[in-house]
């Protein structure tokens, strides 16, 4: 799921059967000699990273750099100690698994849903020349002339988030916009 734009929340469920078959497959030490990973995959851009994770976790909040993409996250395993790894998996005959990348001895568990991130521009509209916003609380979309914005007037200025923000939001209070008590301001303690 899209948190914001640029902050994904992942979250999974491997079931006890699930445990179980890959412990059937892999040893019963294999929660113990390999750790879980995220592999996000963008497709928009065509990149990927991984992300290392820790066993006792099932869901997780990933920053990603680009908004307005396309992402596939895998939750996956990787060994500890890559030349232990290969010789259980050698001496298993499993390496022929499907679920085995060989050359890295990365192990697929589960692919998410493809998503899209959001777009963290404003929405502007060249023929009229009219910037779209929507307040994602109430779902209300709002739009208003950019020849109306006093910033567009003094376009040579510096201008102010602070003003910007109050000429958008003229009917709303938005006093307390830097208000560090605020717990999603991420500031609190």
């Amino acid at each position: 799921m899209a948190q914001t734009p640029n902050n994904l929340f992942i979250y999974w469920d491997i079931s006890d059967e699930d445990i179980k078959n890959l412990k059937a497959q892999y040893g019963d030490n294999f929660f113990e000699i390999t750790k879980p990973i995220l592999k996000v995959y963008n497709e928009t851009l065509g990149y990927s990273f991984e992300v290392e994770i820790n066993d006792f976790a099932n869901s997780w909040y990933l920053h990603v750099n680009d908004s307005k993409s396309k992402y596939k996250i895998e939750l996956g395993r990787k060994p500890i100690n890559k030349p232990e790894f290969k010789k259980i998996i050698h001496s298993n005959n499993i390496i022929g698994n499907s679920n085995i990348d060989e050359h890295t001895s990365y192990i697929h568990i589960v692919t998410s849903n493809n998503m899209e991130s959001p777009n963290d521009k404003i929405l502007f509209n060249k023929n009229n020349q009219t910037i779209y916003y929507k307040n994602v609380k109430t779902n209300e979309e709002f739009s208003k002339n950019i020849k109306d914005l006093s910033f567009v007037q003094n376009i040579s200025k510096i201008y102010n988030i602070y003003d910007l923000y109050k000429e958008l939001y003229n009917k709303k209070n938005i006093d307390n916009l830097y208000n560090l008590d605020n717990p999603s301001s991420n500031f609190g303690f």
